[in-house]
């Protein structure tokens, strides 16, 4: 039985003057298709009719935290802040990192920054880095309080998805999971985005839905099974219908509030960054989007990359300035969600391109 207390959603609320997107980078390895998985037997061709979802990323070599390297080194290296300005590092996954029991973000912090900055692992599945950027904008505004000049954060993701831990296939129904790694750079000095607004919402009755039916006492070797947890909390809590209501109003108010915070209307908006998801729940999306066209989001980029885990967001933010999708002026609407639950929405000004590659040196 759950405790006694607040029993409705939760909601944190914040408007920014002076935090920056100074770089953002990607680790994006190879493509695997839809077709050539089917081929295999590893797919399915309904689910690829019904998802849309035509190939995900697939690396062969290197561990989640390595990508998640070379990924900070490319927003490092696309940006003009002095990595000595860089006080924080968190670090967001989903999946194994490569060894148990040990600091990912500590491993990401020490190889593209340096030994002494501060770094941490942020743990809230698909949601972590959204929400790892409100915890980060208000250690750099607090720091910056006491007379600290020039602060940075480092942000970032990375997540390989192998077998026998997890069938990027069939893990879970609808959503295809691809592996890289992301990262983005926050500033209080200058950045060719402004960040305007974050608003999260959690409702921790939810956590249930991917718990399943029992805790276990040791690990359980894969492969993971999430269609069958989700199918089990529908049938013994519910229903589909009370979850899915719960969870849209959660991710509703998150945006709602984004935008309410940022003074921004969904017309305002020259692009949205969503989650990588199949078909069902880009529609879905969209649904709650009023107004958003399917060419405004990131879902080109999701479709042919997979689920990246925590780093959808980073990479579909990236995706839409290179292609220029949007452009200096506009403002950008990224959504969040992940299982717990928390959604964090974030509202972005374009200030301009992002810079051109500088020559660095990294830490050995």
């Amino acid at each position: 039985m759950p405790p006694h207390g607040r029993e409705r959603a939760e909601e944190q609320h914040m408007q920014w003057d002076d935090i920056y997107v100074a770089g953002l980078g990607a680790y994006l390895p190879p493509a695997a298709s839809a077709e050539d998985a089917i081929a295999a037997g590893e797919y399915d061709a309904e689910e690829l009719e019904a998802n849309g979802i035509t190939s995900v990323l697939v690396e062969p070599k290197l561990a989640a935290p390595e990508m998640a390297v070379l990924a900070a080194r490319d927003a490092i290296t696309h940006s003009a802040v002095d990595v000595g300005d860089i006080r924080l590092v968190f670090h967001s996954s989903l999946w194994y990192q490569g060894v148990d029991m040990w600091p990912a973000a500590s491993y990401v912090a020490r190889f593209a920054v340096g030994d002494s900055v501060v770094a941490f692992d942020v743990q809230q599945q698909c949601n972590a880095a959204v929400g790892a950027m409100d915890l980060a904008a208000s250690r750099l505004l607090f720091e910056r309080g006491r007379g600290m000049a020039g602060g940075a954060a480092l942000l970032t993701t990375g997540d390989r998805f192998a077998m026998p831990g997890v069938d990027r296939w069939r893990t879970e129904r609808g959503l295809p999971y691809g592996d890289g790694g992301t990262a983005m750079l926050l500033s209080t000095e200058s950045g060719f985005a402004r960040l305007l607004s974050t608003y999260t919402v959690s409702d921790n009755g939810l956590e249930q839905v991917l718990r399943g039916e029992k805790f276990h006492d040791t690990y359980q070797p894969g492969p993971l099974d999430i269609t069958s947890r989700i199918a089990y909390h529908f049938a013994n809590n519910g229903g589909m219908r009370a979850s899915t209501v719960r969870l849209a109003e959660a991710v509703k108010a998150s945006v709602a509030g984004a935008l309410a915070e940022a003074k921004t209307e969904f017309g305002d908006l020259g692009g949205v960054v969503i989650p990588a998801a199949g078909r069902a729940k880009l529609d879905w999306q969209l649904s709650q989007l009023v107004g958003i066209h399917e060419e405004q989001t990131s879902w080109t980029f999701a479709r042919t990359h997979g689920h990246l885990g925590a780093g959808d967001q980073f990479a579909g933010l990236r995706h839409l300035l290179l292609e220029g999708v949007v452009k200096p002026g506009d403002r950008v609407l990224m959504v969040g969600g992940g299982a717990g639950l928390t959604a964090t929405s974030a509202v972005f000004e374009i200030l301009g391109g992002m810079p051109a590659a500088t020559e660095r040196t990294w830490p050995r």
